[in-house]
């Protein structure tokens, strides 16, 4: 997955916080300035803050987690991008680094994963547009007016109440629920009949 193209300092301090997130080492901006070799001030006009730096960190596993799923599927079909949705949901929720940085800091890791506009969400939801894209979902004019940018949007957001739930609401996460609701969204906006489907969104017979 591929994200935007970024200046080689820009990127390398990036690679530098993504480090850090995976060891679980806390993203302080004064000591990653430091150790790239640039100044505090340079940081800022390079980046809007910490949540984008660590937005960015975060994105980095995710993207290597979404070419790792996509790898095994060779065709892009409404089954291929249910089993990517699916599996890509199961990896975030169990990699470390994010479940520890959820738990240290919960408010600040719901701005970075959740907030409208923040890095995380933005390039998810470009994902997934892409692969409602592929499959045509829904037709150019839209489904009962819901255009793909909004089909898309909800989906991640669908996603986020369900994998992030503990830290909404307190209840377990619930990724093969959220995978479920997306089979049944994609159904609906493709004018499918979801009855003759089970949970996974494949059909009943198979």
């Amino acid at each position: 997955m591929s994200h935007p193209s970024r200046p080689d300092n820009q990127s390398a301090v990036i690679r530098r916080a993504a480090e850090w997130f995976r060891e679980g080492r806390r993203v302080d901006l004064g000591q990653l300035a430091k150790a790239s070799g640039i100044g505090r001030a340079t940081l800022y006009r390079w980046f809007e803050g910490r949540e984008q730096v660590v937005g960015e960190a975060v994105w980095l596993g995710i993207a290597q987690a979404i070419e790792r799923v996509e790898s095994t599927e060779p065709v892009r079909d409404r089954a291929a991008f249910l089993r990517s949705f699916g599996r890509l949901a199961h990896e975030v929720r169990a990699y470390p680094p994010l479940t520890g940085f959820a738990a240290e800091e919960p408010e600040f890791a719901m701005r970075v994963l959740q907030a409208p506009g923040s890095v995380v969400q933005e390039r998810l939801i470009a994902w997934v547009a892409a692969w409602l894209t592929d499959l045509a979902i829904p037709q150019p004019d839209g489904a009962r007016d819901v255009t793909r940018a909004d089909l898309a949007y909800a989906i991640v957001r669908l996603a986020e109440s369900f994998l992030w739930s503990d830290m909404i609401i307190g209840t377990p996460p619930q990724p093969d629920t959220a995978t479920a609701l997306v089979a049944l969204l994609l159904d609906g906006a493709s004018g499918r009949d979801a009855s003759s489907r089970g949970p996974s969104g494949r059909e009943a017979a198979d």
